[in-house]
């Protein structure tokens, strides 16, 4: 595509080591040492209502040269290219339902910790990253962002304030994510009282009704004017995120309703027993509230960007089958006054990049930057720090065939979140690939020592037997949603050709078996099916998700063929993954 011919081009010439941001260039010789500049206190909230002066104006912005949509620095008017991470704090709290969960509580006052979100932004910002993501509270009890005497919470903006001060001091700018309607505060009570409608539930209750139009421009009015009034750095926010993931009910009505008609804050009506009729309100809907929103932001900040997030939708590659949360994301991009998009596509779930391209619509589109404001690695996708490291490099080097224009990654050190690997994980060899640091222009691929080549990959395998839907590739695929199953107990086996001879470094399997129990694996190996011999045997007890790993002490060189075969096992014979490290 065009615009990633001019991404390459010109990212390709920002320099190693400067980075545009903040209104200025910091200049920073990889590995030292980056001292920030002092923050100033951050003003003590007042009840006393005092004129305030005109925000100041946001240092980034996006324009269009040639027919592409660029991030720009309007100091410096040099292109400016999004790259960094989600920062998040999780703990357990009560939800407004009454129910203890896990839940974001970075800003929460009673975990808001300035002296580790300096040492977060420090080192974000020797790492060559110039954006962080941030979200609000807005769901629980206490502690959080709604204040349940009315309105927000000034203690849990100031936290917010001081982030950004922060942020700004290290020359970081602030994705800020708004986020659904706080639980407490009023809001959700004015929507209510406004425009109740028994044809309205779940959150189609606040995004289709003018009742919800009406109490998030009171919160949003509410939020960024609690931030004025308390001096916050607002050039220091990249963008206001509307939503950081959108998406109606559609378990729920009007969407569940299969007749009568509906009429929704955009002034039109919609045959609920016409499916496109449907479609059409969901799309029409979305594109309205975005412009609605965006407009009332303008009106308190008037240089502000305006963004929202979506995941993936479930069509035409089939995708997240038996959700009901539904959302199509071409109107956001081709229609919207979105100033850019923000989407979430993820390496080893169950589409490929190309795939996921084409369920958000996105192919095509120039004008307007799309990022990829969240992406990561599953552990359960990836069996090792260093596999998930190659796999979240290569998928940031492959997304710049396709028009993406920025990077976050989920998440830069949430080791609550036991799911998923982080920045930092283990030996940091994700922040390592993926920082700006090691690698300037992300649209180049880097060369790192310990990058695993699976040879196991995609390449040809057969098994004892299979069942249809459970066929051998489901094991050398690299999707944790296919596997190899056998549809019998043991014996049963797998064998892969690696395609020429190879040298083996290392050998992982993971396990699907249900029940756990006592098992034993064989490996056997050769260069050809008639010569093959007994590399190892895994013994014991086993359970499904295991990792079996087996490296040999020496390199075994030669090798073509491997076959695993399960002598026994308490459950039908399978393998959730094969992978075969070496080169």
């Amino acid at each position: 595509m065009i615009r990633r011919k001019l991404l390459q081009t010109i990212v390709g010439l920002i320099l190693p080591v400067s980075f545009a941001v903040g209104c200025s260039t910091a200049t920073l010789t990889p590995g030292a040492t980056y001292t920030p500049r002092p923050i100033p206190p951050t003003p003590t909230p007042t009840v006393t209502v005092e004129p305030t002066p005109p925000p100041p104006e946001h240092c980034i912005g996006v324009r269009v040269v040639d027919g592409v949509g660029e991030f720009y620095d309007r100091v410096t008017g040099e292109r400016f290219v999004p790259r960094g991470n989600i920062y998040t704090r999780l703990a357990e709290q009560v939800s407004d339902s009454g129910h203890t969960m896990l839940w974001h509580s970075a800003f929460n006052p009673s975990h808001y910790n300035p002296a580790l979100a300096d040492e977060v932004l420090l080192r974000m910002h020797s790492d060559g990253y110039n954006i962080v993501r941030i979200g609000v509270n807005n769901c629980c009890r206490s502690d959080s962002l709604g204040d349940p005497v009315g309105g927000l919470s000034s203690v849990y903006i100031s936290n917010i304030v001081d982030f950004l001060r922060r942020a700004k001091a290290n020359d970081i700018f602030v994705l800020l994510e708004t986020g659904d309607l706080p639980k407490f505060g009023g809001y959700i009570e004015l929507m209510d009282l406004t425009s109740w409608s028994a044809d309205f539930a779940g959150n189609s209750a606040s995004l289709l009704r003018p009742g919800g139009i009406l109490a998030y421009t009171k919160f949003l009015d509410d939020f960024i004017g609690e931030l004025i009034h308390q001096g916050a750095p607002l050039d220091a926010i990249l963008a206001y995120d509307l939503a950081g993931e959108f998406f109606y009910d559609g378990n729920l009505p009007p969407f569940s309703l299969t007749s009568g008609i509906v009429q929704t804050v955009n002034g039109k009506s919609y045959d609920m027993a016409v499916e496109e009729d449907k479609q059409r309100m969901m799309d029409e809907g979305l594109v309205y509230w975005i412009n609605t929103l965006r407009e009332e932001i303008l009106r308190l900040d008037p240089t502000a960007l305006v963004t929202l997030g979506f995941f993936w939708p479930q069509k035409p590659h089939p995708a997240r089958m038996g959700d009901p949360r539904v959302i199509e994301t071409r109107p956001a991009i081709w229609e919207s006054s979105a100033d850019f998009i923000d989407l979430h596509p993820y390496p080893g779930w169950e589409l490929t990049l190309p795939q996921y391209v084409d369920n958000f619509g996105m192919a095509g589109m120039e004008e307007k930057p799309i990022i990829m404001g969240e992406f990561g690695a599953a552990r359960s996708s990836y069996a090792s720090e260093a596999g998930a490291a190659r796999a979240l490099h290569d998928w940031q080097v492959e997304s710049c065939n396709y028009g993406f224009d920025g990077w976050l990654l989920w998440t830069w050190d949430t080791e609550e979140q036991v799911e998923f690997y982080n920045a930092l994980t283990g030996q940091g060899l994700i922040n390592q690939v993926l920082s700006p640091a090691n690698r300037p222009d992300p649209c180049q691929a880097g060369t790192f020592d310990f990058f695993e080549n699976n040879l196991a990959l995609n390449m040809s395998a057969q098994a004892s037997r299979s069942l249809p839907d459970q066929p051998p590739s489901g094991a050398v695929d690299g999707r944790p949603d296919m596997w190899w199953g056998a549809g019998d107990f043991a014996p049963q086996w797998i064998q892969i050709d690696l395609g020429k001879p190879s040298t083996i470094n290392l050998i992982r399997m993971v396990v699907t078996q249900t029940p756990a129990g006592d098992t034993i694996h064989q490996v056997w190996v050769g260069a050809t099916v008639e010569t093959m011999y007994l590399l190892h045997t895994f013994e014991g007890y086993t359970v499904d998700g295991q990792r079996l790993e087996f490296k040999p002490d020496n390199p075994v060189e030669n090798i073509r063929y491997i076959r695993v075969a399960t002598d026994k096992s308490p459950s039908w014979v399978g393998w959730m993954e094969i992978e075969v490290l070496g080169s």
